[in-house]
């Protein structure tokens, strides 16, 4: 009633999610009618051939892990068999179907759409998500991932949620639709049809109380007797509308003998799951309360809960009812409803752990025992925010502080691979004594969140200098994970007074740690022999391999430019759920594709780790990814994104003074500078990082910059330093580090050479082992020695290498500037090329071509979301996938690019 214009909109949402998949999430405060709207919106869906699922929130299941991913998924597993065997497995292990290693929260959103997906080609969906705001961390993150990707899935999903609030769910770009008071005759209306014939100052009192909200609407005046009804007994004062409403529920329970409300209270605790009726009997019965049918008919009778006895499940009318039992129970009831709940759930250990947990009123280490098992269930399941909270509590109930101090460590590190930093610096924060994993905890998060290398080092080196020397395996991991933060900080700082620290520890920590250390400290020195080491270490992972240690390993990987070697064997050794779950192995995926000139690709991850990192306050990540973007921008003469990506670097990096980070803007520049021909600006530049006949110790990019550097002396005059610098990589045998350092040094050794050895030597630079995988560089020695052979008049074979060199610039890097280098050769070399019109063909949606043509006129990001009302991530990534339809780079380019694209279309 009064809702027209709403289920007006709700009935359009069905009818779009025929085709194509839509959300919307309702606001409004309590009362106000977005339940009804709900069971509207599925009554109109089954009516109108979609599949209804449906899922409520509930608050005694915030601390279960995926427990509301299991009321939308479960009922969809009869299509399991259509997904991969991967992504089935994935969604069995984490609704507990069967066990497994840990998997990612990407693997876990991506089955979880899968799924959806299979569902609704044989039937298009319709996904009804009640109380939002009391969805559990994991399940709420799972569904933000997949109500942002529902283009390809005929789904309609509505959730609802308090004004107040909205959990863990996170609303940003998703369609809002604001459930407000019911307009005065509406409320009107809803008042005579529920309770006809009350005097009017009743009528006109209860609808100034009432504010409009149905709720109060319809159950204020049951409260009320007969001869306040009629106007013959003045009404009684009422309280504030929310504490109003639970008063309404709390007189009817308040009627409620006390075994009956105890069977509330359980059914309040123990969540609105199917089949949770057995169970609610059974610990009533554990309890000594008595079991009578007859109470459940009585609360149903009272309007109260729902019954549904062929599905053993009771259900409450209205959240409010919920918290009101809650809240009216004294906490002794409440102890023994949640100890009557553990008695009858041995069977779900970690149901019963939190029961047990909530039960007891005092520290208690066997609870504190199961509490732990249940967070080290949650981890190997990706619940790692659950997993803190369990810790954490078993921290509390811990009767053995050195127990307590070792779960609160737990609890921390949980926290910080959960991304939820600020609860992990206050875990950390609070430990009374002083532990080597605590200081690591407080340090990674230091680093990670604030870039605060000072803070690290007021924290690190004193608490590992203090740690005994042990060969415990835990004290070995806690001195490793110590030194890994401590590494990192003192790569990403570049200053040559923090090494001092890490060269101190360096004969106390793992084979692996140490490995690491000579791949990324110093590797123009010390990481000859790594990649032997590292087929040995990866020789004797298995299943049982803390997962934490494979960190070492990519990161190793990731600076010999080979993880994608072993990438896949790494995930099968130590099973793909967990280590997917490890977010520095996307920085290694994100490294090695701009690496292997895979740039496409490398923007594709960094977008999805720029949006995790913020999500996760990763400061440094989100930038470390930025970085990635900016070497793709400088590859591919992208100077106004180049501009924007290092303006971003630099603000973030100088005052941290994270000299390493602070070195992007001259490698990326000269990279820009070397593509568009400005070989001054490169020298100046690369010259500054690395000088000719230098390779600087403690500079672990020295390769990105090493052909940039020689190629720029070369074309300004400079071919003595260029061949310094040359010489210096041999002498360093930096060939031998790597396979992507191989073909370096051989381009700059062909490069620089004598014109009578040169041809051969760009041959020997061409059969370096499997040289094609690193396509910048292999094009650019295509490209040069193409130059050399035109040069020379050997046209025919010019043409084969410019040729070559072209296709990789234009089709596979496209690098428009390198291409136009490579045509210009071939035009000197005697072949007409032109430049290929990559729009005629070419497609732009109408959402594209809007966003387009506001961008065009000026229009920021923001402005464009907020006239369009999507977000201003949507946005951008919209304007990214026409920029190379239109064949542009830049917003300024698109007004005369829009016109040009409208006469090929219609040519």
């Amino acid at each position: 009633m009064g809702r027209t214009s709403e289920l007006q909109a709700l009935d359009v949402l069905l009818a779009e999610a025929k085709n194509a998949g839509t959300a919307l999430l309702l606001l409004g405060d309590p009362g106000v009618g977005k339940t009804a709207l709900l069971e509207a919106m599925a009554h109109h869906a089954r009516a109108d051939g979609l599949r209804v699922l449906q899922v409520v929130g509930v608050e005694s299941e915030q601390e279960l892990a995926f427990s509301a991913l299991h009321q939308l998924l479960y009922p969809l597993f009869d299509h399991l068999a259509e997904l991969p065997a991967f992504q089935s497995g994935v969604l069995e292990q984490v609704l507990s179907i069967r066990d497994g290693s840990t998997p990612s929260r990407f693997a876990i959103s991506a089955a979880a759409l899968a799924l959806l997906q299979a569902a609704a080609r044989r039937q298009p969906l319709c996904v009804v998500v009640d109380d939002v705001h009391w969805i559990d961390r994991s399940s709420a993150e799972v569904l933000t991932f997949v109500t942002r990707r529902l283009s390809t899935c005929r789904a309609a999903f509505v959730m609802a949620s308090r004004g107040g609030g909205h959990g863990f769910m996170d609303p940003t770009g998703l369609p809002v639709l604001h459930i407000g008071p019911l307009a005065a005759p509406d409320a009107l209306q809803l008042l005579d049809s529920s309770h006809p014939g009350l005097a009017e100052p009743t009528r006109r009192r209860l609808l100034h109380e009432s504010e409009g909200n149905p709720l109060a609407l319809v159950e204020l005046p049951g409260q009320l007797t007969d001869a306040q009804r009629a106007g013959a007994e003045e009404l009684p004062a009422t309280l504030p509308l929310g504490s109003r409403l639970e008063g309404v529920f709390a007189e009817r329970i308040r009627q409620l003998d006390s075994a009956t409300r105890f069977t509330l209270l359980m059914a309040a605790l123990d969540g609105e799951r199917p089949g949770n009726l057995a169970d609610i009997r059974a610990a009533q019965t554990a309890a000594g309360e008595g079991w009578n049918e007859g109470q459940l008919e009585t609360t149903e009778r009272m309007g109260l809960v729902r019954v549904d006895h062929l599905g053993e499940q009771i259900t409450f009318r209205h959240p409010l009812v919920r918290s009101c039992v809650v809240h009216m129970s004294p906490g002794g009831r409440r102890q023994a409803a949640h100890g009557a709940l553990a008695e009858i759930l041995r069977g779900e250990p970690e149901r019963r752990a939190w029961h047990l947990a909530h039960a007891a009123s005092a520290p208690d280490e066997g609870v504190a025992i199961e509490l732990t098992r249940a967070a080290e269930h949650a981890m190997a399941r990706g619940g790692a925010a659950e997993a803190a909270t369990a810790y954490r509590r078993a921290a509390d109930l811990s009767q053995d502080p050195a127990e307590r101090t070792r779960r609160l460590d737990e609890a921390a590190f949980a926290a910080g691979v959960a991304g939820l930093l600020d609860t992990a610096h206050e875990l950390a924060s609070a430990q009374t004594t002083e532990t080597l994993r605590g200081a690591a905890a407080a340090a990674y998060v230091q680093f990670h969140r604030e870039g605060d290398i000072d803070a690290v080092y007021r924290i690190l080196p004193q608490a590992m200098a203090a740690a005994p020397p042990s060969t415990e395996p835990k004290d070995v991991d806690a001195f490793d994970d110590a030194f890994y933060v401590l590494l990192n900080t003192a790569v990403w700082g570049g200053r040559p007074e923090l090494w001092t620290a890490v060269y101190n520890e360096l004969d106390r920590v793992s084979e692996l740690a140490r490995m690491c250390f000579d791949s990324v400290a110093d590797p123009a020195r010390t990481a000859h022999d790594v990649r032997e080491r590292l087929d040995r270490a990866t020789a004797t992972l298995s299943p049982d391999t803390p997962l934490w240690r494979m960190n070492w390993l990519i990161y190793t990987a990731m600076y010999l430019d080979c993880f994608t070697y072993y990438d896949g064997v790494w995930r099968d050794a130590v099973g793909h759920s967990a280590y997917d779950s490890l977010r520095f192995g996307v920085v290694a995926r994100a490294h090695e594709a701009f690496m292997r000139g895979e740039w496409d690709k490398i923007e594709a991850i960094a977008s999805q780790g720029i949006a995790d990192a913020t999500e996760h306050d990763y400061n440094l990540v989100h930038i470390i990814f930025t970085y990635g973007l900016a070497m793709v921008a400088s590859g591919r003469g992208d100077e106004e994104a180049l501009r924007k990506h290092c303006d971003t670097i630099v603000a973030w990096a100088q005052p941290r003074r994270m000299q390493l980070l602070m070195t992007t803007p001259n490698e990326t520049w000269a990279r820009a500078a070397v593509g568009r021909g400005d070989f001054e600006e490169a020298y100046l530049l690369t010259s500054a990082l690395t000088p000719p006949g230098e390779l600087p110790p403690h500079y672990p990019h020295f390769s990105r910059v090493f052909l940039d550097l020689v190629e720029s002396a070369m074309r300004t005059g400079r071919t003595e330093e260029a061949r310094a610098h040359v010489e210096a990589g041999r002498q360093a045998r930096v060939d031998t580090i790597s396979p992507h350092l191989a073909i370096i040094l051989a381009g700059a050794v062909a490069l620089t050479a004598p014109d009578e050895r040169a041809g051969e030597l760009y041959e020997a630079a061409l059969a370096v082992p499997d040289a094609s995988l690193w396509k910048y560089e292999y094009a650019r020695i295509r490209l040069w020695y193409g130059e050399w052979l035109r040069r020379r008049r050997e046209y025919k074979a010019a043409r084969v290498q410019l040729s070559a060199a072209l296709e990789l610039f234009e089709q596979q890097l496209k690098a428009p500037l390198w291409a136009q280098r490579a045509r210009d050769e071939l035009r000197a070399a005697g072949v007409g090329v032109g430049v290929p019109d990559t729009r005629a063909g070419v497609r732009i949606s109408a959402q594209e071509r809007r966003i387009a043509e506001l961008a065009a006129s000026g229009l920021s990001n923001k402005e464009i979301g907020r006239q369009l009302n999507i977000s201003p991530r949507t946005a951008g990534a919209h304007l990214y996938r026409v920029f190379p339809k239109l064949g542009i780079t830049s917003r300024a380019a698109l007004r005369d690019a829009l016109g040009e694209f409208d006469e090929v279309s219609s040519a």
